[in-house]
């Protein structure tokens, strides 16, 4: 049965290993991938408490949960209750699937930890990183939070402008659309107010 336990734990863990270091290797190297592993069956039973008992991630965690249990509790007692030690690593397993399950349900019901969205920049201040010639595209540096971000940017059609905007000009975020920020250039008696 230890064996059980051991293959448990490694398939469980090396799933719950790689989805935490995939996620923190993909906010490092900038890739854009788009790959849910909570397969919750929302099609079939559209989020209802079964389908998240059954969902990847909750067999993820139960197979981490009991292979956990079941090794820790087979040290312990040396395999002198090898019944017992089954019992509560199958109990440990299910309840480790479902408290995380119901975590993860939570935060998507709630929308808890959401990115914020393009419109989030509509508003912000900041100035030109790569000049914007009238009709052609640059890119501005704003601060959003305690973050400077640099997104590709376009005069604002309402703005007639005969020269370019050149980098270090202030501008204000006025539209986002599809990750390109239309921005209207600030003049000194905007920045002082």
């Amino acid at each position: 049965m230890l064996t059980a336990y051991i293959f448990c734990l490694a398939v469980g863990g090396g799933f719950l290993a790689l989805s935490f270091f995939g996620d923190f290797m993909e906010s490092d190297v900038d890739v854009d991938t788009d790959v849910d592993v909570d397969a919750d069956m929302d099609a079939l039973a559209h989020g209802s408490g079964i389908a998240q008992l059954f969902s990847i991630r909750a067999l993820i965690n139960a197979l981490f949960g009991f292979g956990a249990a079941g090794s820790l509790l087979h040290l312990i007692w040396g395999g002198g209750q090898p019944v017992l030690t089954a019992t509560i690593a199958g109990g440990m397993g299910v309840a480790s699937g479902a408290l995380i399950s119901s975590v993860f349900g939570y935060l998507k019901r709630t929308e808890s930890g959401t990115l914020r969205g393009e419109q989030s920049f509509l508003g912000l201040t900041g100035e030109v990183s790569m000049e914007i010639a009238p009709g052609s595209r640059g890119s501005v540096t704003v601060r959003r939070g305690d973050r400077r971000v640099r997104i590709r940017a376009q005069v604002v059609d309402t703005y007639q402008a005969a020269e370019a905007l050149a980098a270090g000009q202030p501008v204000v975020v006025v539209e986002m659309e599809d990750g390109i920020a239309s921005v209207s250039p600030i003049g000194p008696k905007l920045l002082e107010e």
